[in-house]
């Protein structure tokens, strides 16, 4: 009797899993912001920002290079020695970043209503 128990146990937590993982899918898929430009900072200082919807190859400094294409932004190249900002991918959506931090370059997707502060940090660290 206890085997059928577990069974049924076992079934409703992976249906409850599987469930929750669909509801934070959605989530992040309906909610998420489209980006509206890039912005570019070397060591904390801005170094550019650029319009997501123009297709570019900007050179940052002498260490890296990002691609803009397809209103997706990604990092192509970087003389860092781990290149792990190049295999992160592309990114579009408001608020995801690109980091390299051994050349200290950090590449932001801003939305439109960034004048608003909606894609700053909720938390500021002294």
């Amino acid at each position: 009797m206890k085997v059928n128990s577990m069974k049924k146990a076992d079934v409703i937590l992976g249906i409850s899993i599987v469930a929750v993982s669909l509801a934070l899918f959605a989530a992040r898929f309906f909610l998420q912001k489209e980006g509206a430009s890039v912005t570019v900072e070397i060591n904390g200082e801005t170094y550019g920002t650029y319009e997501l919807d123009e297709e570019q190859v900007i050179d940052i400094g002498s260490t890296n290079q990002i691609e803009i294409k397809d209103n997706t932004v990604r990092m192509v190249q970087a003389d860092c020695p781990d290149h792990l900002c190049v295999k992160q991918g592309k990114i579009k959506s408001a608020g995801e970043m690109i980091v390299c931090l051994p050349n200290k370059v950090t590449v932001r997707i801003i939305g439109e209503d960034a004048f608003k502060g909606d894609d700053k940090p909720d938390v500021i660290a002294h």
